[in-house]
């Protein structure tokens, strides 16, 4: 046995309201074989007839027709609640944000005022942690959105660019490489290394290095990006690190620095569920960290 469709219901009301097949395909916007197609559809799925056509005198509904027409008006009325209600709730109650650390900063505050200012009913949830790991409690239904790097997409996940990034080599401003415009790999491998212990970074950085025949020379491995900073900032060791700051935690200023060759991007991304049509308040969102990161 087939459903009833709303668009049965729909086209069903209008002629139940217009006494006219022509007329109602004008309401609805389509073709009078549209019309009798769902009509005779909506007859076949309930068992019973609807309405009598008459030739000339337009058509009528049978007692039947309506009563099913009055019960059809009540049902589409209690759909466009459930759409409007559903609606709504995407601009107020909670609404979770999933963040690769190393990203919070540079997202986390921005949303957040944005949210505070535009959309005072939501409240804002924070969770940080690996990007295989948001992105899995994302498609569990658990986080809203995503904010993640390229190399870490989630097989079914759809994704916006939000910036560009590709890789630089994070050095001290008295380190041998400040006083250079750009470094190439060979020179990295001649120097101590510090990596940034999480993945897909760890794999990335070893795997970019090779590739170019480098084996680097890690002597510092952490799983915090300040760690890393620090130690550069202190001219222990040259890092591959995406985002540029002035100076380290401590206060030591730090060059950020291009490499010659070409080792790809690791753009930031947005990602939600594949599938899933973006709520209002998602797509505000995104827009918003787009214009942000853009400035």
């Amino acid at each position: 046995m087939k459903d009833v469709t709303i668009r049965q219901l729909e086209y069903f009301v209008a002629v139940a309201e217009e006494r006219s097949i022509t007329r109602a395909a004008l309401k609805c916007h389509v073709t009078q074989a549209a019309i009798s197609q769902a009509l005779k559809e909506l007859e076949a799925v309930l068992g019973v007839q609807l309405a009598i056509r008459r030739t000339a005198k337009g058509i009528h509904l049978t007692p039947t027709g309506r009563a099913v027409a009055t019960r059809s008006r009540t049902l589409l009325g209690e759909v466009r609640h459930l759409v409007s209600t559903a609606e709504g709730t995407a601009e107020t109650g909670t609404y979770t944000v999933g963040c690769f650390p190393t990203l919070s900063p540079l997202v986390i505050p921005e949303l957040a005022e944005f949210v505070a200012r535009t959309y005072p009913s939501v409240r804002l949830e924070i969770v940080e942690d690996t990007g295989p790991e948001i992105q899995e409690r994302m498609m569990r239904g658990q986080v809203d959105l995503c904010f993640i790097y390229e190399a870490q997409r989630h097989p079914e996940a759809s994704t916006v660019l939000l910036k560009e990034r590709r890789f630089r080599v994070a050095v001290a401003a008295d380190h041998p490489l400040a006083r250079q415009d750009a470094v190439t790999v060979a020179e990295l491998g001649r120097h101590p290394f510090a990596l940034l212990n999480v993945e897909p970074a760890t794999y990335l950085n070893e795997a970019m290095l090779r590739r170019f025949g480098v084996v680097p020379n890690v002597v510092y491995r952490s799983s915090n990006v300040h760690t890393i900073r620090s130690i550069v900032g202190r001219g222990l060791a040259c890092a591959l690190l995406m985002h540029e700051v002035a100076e380290s935690d401590e206060g030591r200023p730090l060059r950020f620095l291009p490499i010659v060759e070409d080792l790809g991007t690791n753009s930031i991304l947005a990602a939600s569920p594949r599938g899933v049509r973006p709520s209002t308040l998602t797509a505000a969102l995104v827009e918003h960290c787009q214009a942000a990161l853009a400035s």
